[in-house]
């Protein structure tokens, strides 16, 4: 794969991670709508809708790798580390959210039943390295920005996550937790789009005849 082919794919990847992660804040409109508004709403993807779910996922797993590919490219070693736990770690979330739903549950052999609860660690896993590897590379981008745009967005994005999920997360869905799950959630979107409306680098030669150009 040449360079402007994957820097088109990485493209389209942020493209695909905004979409997943729309899916991720329309998955709790019913509970926005009771919390904030007092209206019941029916629920919008519930573990029934097998196939939105894993083009969900699918799309989130596309956009971490995506996400991956671009940025390592612009960054030195501890953001390399950075982002090794920020996008191995949304794959694992994603994962371990596929083993969880319903309607898969007629597809899971008996032997792993019992053991089933057991996949929840994929969830606390996968979460904790995406949260930790988000603050991480958003304190190296404000030191030296490797994101073109909105270089505050990693850090803050991954704050409301840390507030939201470790924080205010509970056996039951509060206000609090729901403002900070949907922070975080525009975060990520806006982190695909930022993505999508990236540049190719300059190589070395065009950024010196662009140099000249400048001096001339």
């Amino acid at each position: 794969m040449n360079n402007d082919q994957g820097f088109q794919s990485a493209r389209w990847g942020g493209l695909a991670f905004a979409f997943g992660n729309v899916l991720f804040v329309v998955n709790k409109l019913n509970e926005m709508s009771r919390l904030f508004l007092g209206r019941w709403m029916p629920d919008m993807i519930s573990g029934q809708n097998l196939g939105l779910i894993l083009l969900g996922q699918v799309a989130l797993i596309l956009g971490y790798a995506a996400y991956y590919q671009f940025y390592s490219q612009r960054v030195g070693q501890p953001g390399k580390y950075a982002l090794r736990l920020l996008s191995g770690g949304g794959i694992v979330l994603a994962i371990g959210h596929v083993s969880f739903m319903s309607a898969l549950a007629p597809y899971i052999p008996l032997a792993i039943v019992p053991h089933i609860e057991y996949l929840f660690l994929l969830v606390i896993i996968g979460l904790l390295l995406l949260l930790s590897g988000l603050i991480w590379f958003g304190i190296l981008n404000l030191r030296q920005p490797m994101v073109s745009r909105w270089q505050w967005l990693p850090l803050a994005t991954g704050l409301m996550g840390f507030i939201g999920f470790i924080i205010f997360s509970g056996e039951e869905i509060t206000a609090i937790f729901l403002v900070f799950r949907t922070l975080f959630a525009f975060g990520l979107i806006g982190l695909g789009l930022s993505l999508w409306l990236e540049k190719p680098a300059l190589s070395v030669p065009n950024a010196e005849i662009a140099g000249n150009l400048k001096i001339g």
